[in-house]
């Protein structure tokens, strides 16, 4: 009976150390995103969005906070766009060091070219007054109903949201 009770108690101890490895291996830390604003707007949380950007941006700023407290966020391409697409990358790395996720989205940065390029000043005055108006809550300050016409004419010079409001009010 003792020569059997022996080799249970190292085949239990094994398996023991053996689950021990497997769960280590195994285990991994929260990667994801909890919230994510570009330039105080939401976004989807796990990417593969293309956001078009206003004539003129030169940045972006990101607010990119993960589920876990302890994670480490990387944000890469929030600057100094070319025309065309740009990535946008938000990089969530685990509290274990280890484990990391990679998100991203397609920032749009306007052609210019025709009546966009032309009235750059107009269309950067007009978006950033609709920018204000929105974050300050100034209802009527963008004077929107005076540009109206112009926005729906040219709808690949403004930001989609402009051109939302504009669709639904104008």
């Amino acid at each position: 009976m003792k020569k059997l009770v022996m080799p249970i108690f190292m085949a239990a101890v094994g398996a023991l150390a053996i689950s021990l490895i497997v769960t280590n291996v195994l285990a991994t830390s929260p990667t994801t995103l909890r919230l994510l604003r570009i330039d105080d707007v939401a976004y989807s949380l796990t990417g593969g969005e293309t956001i078009k950007l206003t004539i003129g941006t030169q940045q972006v700023i990101v607010d990119a906070r993960p589920t876990d407290p302890k994670a480490v966020v990387e944000v890469t391409g929030a600057s100094e766009f070319k025309e065309g697409e740009n990535t946008l990358s938000v990089k969530v790395t685990g509290s274990d060091g280890k484990t990391s996720k990679v998100y991203t989205w397609t920032l749009v940065s306007p052609k210019l070219a025709g009546w966009c390029q032309e009235n750059t000043d107009l269309i950067k005055t007009i978006e950033t007054n609709w920018a204000d108006e929105q974050i300050y809550e100034m209802p009527g300050y963008a004077e929107l109903g005076t540009y109206a016409a112009d926005i729906k004419s040219h709808t690949e010079c403004f930001s989609s949201s402009l051109v939302d409001e504009i669709n639904k009010n104008y």
